[in-house]
């Protein structure tokens, strides 16, 4: 199971450059079953938020659309399990509130890797962090 961070949702929706278009061949190994993948419902938040303040709200709810029904992408809830393995997280990593709600909703689902260009989550043990410099 493959994790995606909100940063790589963003990249696909407003990037132009090989870095979206790298995102977005993600999105779509995961809508084709290429790939196995999930995020959390906080994703959610996050890239309605930073879409809407670039390109406004139109066109972040159409993203948004198209985004919550991407076939073959769980979404992992923000419960109380969740919020306890942040907080545990928070602890031993010293990482911001939502970057552990994010690690946390990976390992909740048994996810393993983390496409994020977030360098935060390197030091995460049982994470292995992937980006589009690494293979």
């Amino acid at each position: 199971m493959n994790y995606l961070d909100s940063n790589l949702v963003i990249y696909a929706i407003l990037d132009e450059t090989e870095t979206g278009e790298w995102s977005r061949d993600v999105l779509e190994r995961v809508q084709n079953g290429d790939m196995s993948a999930c995020t959390s419902f906080l994703t959610f938040d996050e890239v309605y938020y930073k879409v809407n303040k670039v390109k406004g709200t139109d066109i972040a709810v159409k993203n948004l659309d198209a985004f919550l029904t991407i076939p073959n992408l769980r979404f992992i809830n923000v419960d109380d399990s969740v919020v306890w393995k942040a907080l545990e997280l928070i602890r031993k990593y010293k990482i911001l509130p939502r970057d552990a709600i994010h690690a946390a909703s990976a390992f909740i689902a048994g996810a393993e890797i983390i496409y994020s260009q977030d360098s935060d989550f390197d030091n995460i043990t049982g994470l292995k962090r992937m980006w589009k410099s690494q293979p």
